[in-house]
């Protein structure tokens, strides 16, 4: 079966009454993130996050390699209880 005809819904009117070909891309485009937009709160969430992952990988892999999942999990303690450590910090800081 082709798609050649394209969509059937092209040249459609929608709900308000433009054309679908006129409409604006609703799709997501993860290159469009302005730097100013990620709050040291984002930045937090991503690093207490990041070290829950490693811990996690770390878990996995000491059921085949002892010394190394041990190894990861405690990289992945430290790096997860350091959000929360950098938190109360720029709390105290910045005030809050």
């Amino acid at each position: 079966m082709s798609d050649a005809a394209g969509d059937p819904a092209d040249g459609v009117e929608s709900e308000n009454g433009t054309a679908d070909d006129d409409a604006e891309s609703t799709e997501y485009d993860p290159t469009d993130i302005d730097p100013s937009s990620i709050t040291p709160m984002a930045g937090l969430i991503v690093v207490a996050f990041t070290g829950a992952v490693i811990g996690l990988v770390g878990a996995a892999v000491s059921l085949v390699v002892a010394n190394l999942g041990l190894a990861l999990v405690g990289v992945g303690v430290v790096v997860a209880l350091s959000s929360p450590i950098a938190y109360v910090r720029l709390r105290r800081r910045y005030g809050g």
